[in-house]
């Protein structure tokens, strides 16, 4: 059961790491779309980051609950 913890955990963090890469990014293509007033790699930006934040919210909520079913399943 530990390890199943431990690999639940890791994909947890793996999967909120991702996230937050891509809200990096789009934080990135507002800046670009800013600099080059350019409305259409703004709203490119704003869409990254709102992805981005539900992923982390999926990997923050939602990989912990699968482990949970796992381990009872397993039980």
């Amino acid at each position: 059961m530990d390890l199943i913890n431990n690999i639940i955990s890791y994909a947890s963090i793996a999967v909120m790491a991702f996230g937050a890469a891509i809200a990096f990014s789009g934080v990135l293509a507002i800046g670009e779309g800013k600099s080059q007033q350019n409305a259409a790699k703004q709203e490119e930006g704003m869409t990254k980051i709102v992805g981005g934040a539900i992923i982390i919210v999926a990997g923050l909520v939602l990989i912990p609950q699968i482990g949970e079913f796992i381990t009872s399943s397993a039980k």
